[in-house]
C-alpha cells in the first residue's frame, strides 16, 4: 500500500509473504513506549496536521542529513513516515505484519531539491536480507538509510 501526500511524493513498499508475525510492539520496541512530544509528526505551515497514520501511534525513529523518520500504525499496518528536511515534503509507506517481518517497509520521497530513502525493519533484521543495491547504514535499531544520504543526525524539533 502506498500513500501520496503533499507535493511530489513517491512511496514504495517492499513485499514478501509471511505468516504468524509477532505484534508490531515486539519487533519495533519504540511502539511500546509512551509517546513524547518528539514522537508526534510535525505540523505543516499554517498548523495543518500530517494525517497519514493514527496520530497517537507515532514514534520518532531518527534522522539523516536529508530526512527525519517516524513509525506509526494505520489499522493493521505498520508505516514508515518520512519528512524531507526544509521542504515540507512528506511520504509514507505501510505493510501488514507478515510483509514487514519478511522485508521491512521502504519509503522514497523526492522534492525539487532533495530525495531520500528510508527502510523500517524489525528488531534483529539483517540488512543483507533487504535485497537493496546500495550500502545502507543503521540510523537507529529499526531504521536504515543509504550511506550516501549522510550519517544519522539528531532531531531538529
Amino acid at each position: 500500500m502506498s500513500r501520496w501526500r503533499w507535493g511530489p511524493v513517491a512511496a514504495v513498499v517492499l513485499v514478501a509473504g509471511g505468516c504468524g508475525a509477532p505484534s508490531f510492539e515486539e519487533v519495533v520496541p519504540a511502539l511500546s513506549q509512551p509517546q513524547t512530544e518528539q514522537d508526534r509528526l510535525p505540523t505543516r505551515e499554517g498548523g495543518a496536521s500530517i494525517d497519514v497514520v493514527d496520530a497517537e501511534s507515532t514514534r520518532y525513529l531518527g534522522g539523516t542529513q536529508v530526512a527525519e523518520y517516524w513509525v506509526g500504525l494505520d489499522g493493521e499496518e505498520i508505516c514508515l513516515v518520512q519528512s524531507l528536511r526544509g521542504t515540507g515534503t512528506v511520504g509514507a509507506s505501510c505493510a501488514d505484519a507478515g510483509r514487514f517481518e519478511e522485508s521491512g517497509v521502504r519509503v522514497s520521497t523526492s522534492s525539487l531539491d532533495v530525495s531520500a530513502t528510508g527502510l523500517l525493519v524489525p528488531e534483529g533484521f539483517d540488512l543483507a536480507d533487504a535485497a537493496v543495491e546500495d550500502d545502507w547504514v543503521r540510523v537507529s535499531e529499526n531504521l536504515a538509510a543509504p550511506a550516501d544520504e549522510g550519517e544519522p543526525r539528531a532531531s531538529s524539533g
